[in-house]
């Protein structure tokens, strides 16, 4: 989305930068690896295909794409990230997102996301009154997926920092009101994560699919 194609956003272990065409090469070097296209449930896609869905992501506004960069492998290229801009800021602020990104595609480990969508809040629902304020038309629930591509940076409690940074972008700046996860019943490192560490809690199990639904409502 365009929403965010101008933030960079600091967390203490990593950053995240807007997906941009200077990724492309790393981001698609990635997912010509058979794990990855398994544990995302993806297609092999050709260099011309991936340039057309990252300019597609970026015009589509239920879509929220961030790269994630590692502090530890930037080797001194930036000193810190500034506040992410707004349109409120100068034009200068955005360069320096720019020039962050172009210093920094060494430090790629993978990325986050957050697909928007109309939450469905039965007539019962306590949240109805809340509902009935909002336009009908409101993105407030998003399934967020995260991908830790660099097998060098898996199972190193990265995780919680990076879904609570992006669900505090999501519940502040895109006034999202539910989270919710899709996860494979054998996938017991995500499952820890989000139920243990996070809190989420299970609304739903797709037997044929081996798939648990957990959900964090604000």
């Amino acid at each position: 989305m365009k929403a965010n194609y101008e933030l960079c956003l600091s967390g203490c272990n990593c950053i995240f930068v807007p997906y941009r065409p200077e990724h492309l090469p790393n981001y698609h070097e990635w997912m010509q690896d058979p794990e990855l296209l398994e544990a995302t449930a993806s297609e092999p896609l050709s260099m011309d295909e991936e340039i057309q869905m990252q300019r597609e992501w970026r015009d589509d506004e239920k879509k929220c794409t961030f790269i994630i960069l590692a502090r530890d492998l930037m080797d001194g290229a930036i000193s810190d990230i500034p506040p992410a801009p707004t349109e409120r800021e100068s034009s200068g602020a955005q360069k320096s997102c720019a020039n962050i990104i172009k210093e920094t595609l060494g430090a790629m480990i993978g990325d986050i996301n957050l697909f928007l969508s109309e939450e469905e809040i039965d007539d019962s629902d306590d949240e109805r009154s809340i509902r009935n304020e909002r336009s009908a038309s409101m993105l407030s629930q998003a399934e967020l997926d995260l991908m830790i591509a660099a097998a060098s940076h898996r199972h190193k409690n990265l995780g919680t920092e990076l879904v609570l940074m992006m669900m505090h972008y999501g519940a502040t700046e895109l006034n999202i009101r539910r989270f919710f996860v899709k996860i494979k019943d054998d996938n017991h490192a995500s499952l820890r994560l989000f139920k243990e560490k996070l809190g989420f809690v299970q609304c739903a199990y797709a037997e044929c699919f081996g798939e648990y639904e957990l959900e964090c409502k604000c």
